[in-house]
């Protein structure tokens, strides 16, 4: 990559902005530059791909809260929730092969599961949060969850928090373990290692579900909320579902600063990943699951992972939802203009996203996480999402 090219923009005189912008971007340079001037940022990374070539590339800041490390030029960050995506990819390319099957109950591959009621709850319904089981009700340890078996063992015991298949309900950490335990009973490798092998190396992705120590010295710290607000909630409709999702254990802003979160990537939140990296998947997913040279899923899975299984308010956050096969729908203008537009959030402001009405892939990954108004979107995608739309290639499109 050619350091500098075509950032020649009046945002340059104010911050050491790194990176590449394609002829007709320039504004996006000015955006992510801005959201830099307002005190939005300490180290930040944006990436927009179109059929699949990288047409934004920036990064800027430092990669730790006390602003004495400059980031360095492929800077990992901790991704949080938007892990998520990467593991519902993982389990859509169970599907393309025909080890999985959207429709079928997920008991048919975890007899267990079928426990307290939850027999006929299909891998659909499971992965777009349908089930009820957005955590369980023993007392249980951000360990317990590392080690897998005990916590696969209780989610398969447990009573759903409502009835499955007529709300949804966030399974902060537990859609993790869930398709966890379902890649191992149907493949045998865990989630992290199938995704390592089967998508990062074929595509070159540059994520780890599983920081190697190699790689540490390229994680950016993740400097939590100030505050006391920690997550962006108004209304808690479930109150033992969001107890259950996220007080056991109750998720901790820091976690992603510990060397143990970051090698267990854990993959409901525990990825470690670069912007880069992050773009390069969703690229293919927006091009028909082909990128390069290599082909992944066809459009028909990519069709039926990412279509419309729920949309509501959510039962553990609030909030208002639309929600696939494991990827959040676009809701909002989040993941820009366009309806059809999937991809996951992470807490505190990343995202990453598949456009495929545009052929667009966008990733947006920052040290310092923002709590941003639950009714609205984060202030800094609220200007870098307007400039990356409204540049002349994709407007043309529209």
């Amino acid at each position: 990559m050619t350091e500098d090219l075509s950032v020649a923009t009046k945002a340059d005189l104010s911050t050491d902005m790194k990176g590449h912008v394609a002829p007709g971007f320039e504004t996006v340079a000015d955006a992510f530059a801005a959201n830099f001037s307002a005190g939005l940022e300490v180290g930040a990374t944006f990436v927009v791909t179109l059929e699949g070539e990288v047409v934004v590339d920036l990064r800027s800041g430092y990669a730790d809260a006390a602003r004495s490390a400059p980031m360095g030029e492929a800077p990992l960050f901790a991704i949080w929730s938007a892990t998520k995506g990467a593991t519902a990819t993982c389990i859509a390319l169970l599907v393309e092969r025909g080890m999985l099957d959207y429709e079928m109950p997920v008991a048919r591959w975890w007899p267990e599961f079928a426990d307290a009621g939850k027999g006929s709850i299909t891998l659909g319904q499971m992965m777009s949060h349908q089930a009820g089981i957005c955590g369980v009700r023993a007392p249980i340890s951000l360990d317990d969850y590392y080690g897998h078996e005990k916590v696969a063992r209780l989610l398969a015991a447990e009573t759903p928090f409502f009835e499955p298949g007529t709300a949804l309900g966030y399974h902060a950490l537990a859609i993790g373990a869930l398709a966890d335990e379902l890649v191992r009973r149907v493949d045998g490798r865990t989630v992290a290692a199938y995704f390592r092998e089967e998508l990062a190396v074929p595509l070159g992705l540059d994520m780890f579900m599983g920081l190697p120590e190699s790689e540490r010295h390229r994680v950016a710290e993740t400097v939590p909320p100030s505050g006391d607000t920690q997550y962006s909630l108004t209304l808690i409709p479930n109150q033992a579902a969001f107890d259950a999702a996220v007080l056991n254990p109750q998720l901790v802003a820091t976690w992603a600063n510990d060397p143990q979160w970051q090698a267990a990537g854990i993959p409901a939140g525990g990825m470690m990943a670069s912007a880069r990296g992050l773009a390069r998947h969703y690229a293919m997913l927006a091009n028909d699951g082909r990128l390069d040279s290599v082909e992944l899923l066809s459009p028909t899975t990519i069709a039926a992972a990412s279509r419309q299984r729920a949309e509501g308010i959510d039962q553990v956050t609030g909030l208002q939802r639309r929600l696939s096969a494991g990827y959040q729908l676009n809701i909002k203008g989040r993941m820009g203009p366009d309806r059809g537009a999937f991809g996951h959030p992470g807490w505190g402001g990343t995202i990453g996203f598949a456009d495929p009405a545009n052929r667009v892939s966008v990733a947006y990954v920052a040290g310092a996480m923002v709590i941003d108004d639950p009714e609205g979107m984060d202030p800094r995608l609220a200007r870098l999402l307007p400039a990356t739309y409204g540049a002349p290639a994709l407007s043309r499109r529209k």
